[in-house]
């Protein structure tokens, strides 16, 4: 393999679409000559399915990602808290669906990929976690007309966004998730801080965002590094 990219927390919305077409750039070079790219969740402020149909402002991320698709690279996706209605109409669309369970052997080495290293400690966080990932609720909140179910989550996810503590402030080893013994590499997302540590023998490497920092990882045999995107 010449590369991978890992990136995560676009957080595309149809009222900031500055960042959204310079991922989209990002997508169209830098991902272009990569062999794998990994989406490490929160790629969509809203990711849901509305009776098949998605907010269409995220059309031109959704074909650009396809793009990278038919040109042969091989695109994986890791559902944050944003988006964690999208895998089966990403699955659809050929992206690859993988878990925090999975661990890949990539150059020699094995990496297991997370949406957030951090166990949530929040009440509300993990009331709404609950929520999200309840099939019932999630069949409800479909039958919602989309201009009113979009409209109510976008202003919600930012909302959540504002009084989501920084990660520098949260962090501690005490409450990192728990990883697979034969993890060699962590790779995360979420915190929108990127950094890396190692801590247990295992290395730890963040990604960022792409609303302040636009950064993304790039792992090649000789190793992790952090990268920024200059369009």
């Amino acid at each position: 393999m010449k590369k991978i990219l890992i990136a995560s927390d676009l957080h595309a919305r149809p009222d900031e679409s500055l960042r959204t077409e310079r991922f989209i750039l990002f997508l169209r070079s830098e991902a272009s000559t990569a062999d794998r790219l990994y989406l490490l969740g929160d790629i969509f402020e809203f990711g849901f399915v509305f009776r098949g149909r998605i907010l269409p402002a995220y059309q031109s991320l959704v074909d650009a990602i396809c793009n990278l698709i038919d040109k042969g690279v091989k695109v994986f996706f890791l559902a944050g808290n944003h988006d964690i209605w999208m895998n089966e109409y990403l699955r659809i669309k050929g992206l690859r669906i993988i878990t925090e369970d999975d661990v890949q052997m990539l150059y020699g080495r094995k990496v297991q990929f997370f949406h957030g290293i951090l166990s949530e400690q929040d009440g509300l966080s993990k009331l709404a976690s609950q929520i999200m990932k309840n099939p019932d609720a999630v069949w409800l909140y479909s039958r919602i007309p989309s201009s009113i179910g979009f409209g109510l989550a976008l202003r919600l996810a930012r909302i959540s966004r504002k009084r989501n503590p920084a990660f520098a402030l949260k962090f501690s080893v005490n409450r990192l998730k728990p990883v697979a013994a034969d993890a060699e590499i962590v790779v995360s997302g979420h915190h929108h801080y990127p950094c890396e540590f190692i801590y247990d023998g295992v290395e730890y490497y963040i990604a960022g965002d792409w609303i302040n920092q636009l950064t993304y990882l790039e792992m090649r045999q000789d190793g992790v590094v952090l990268r920024r995107y200059y369009s």
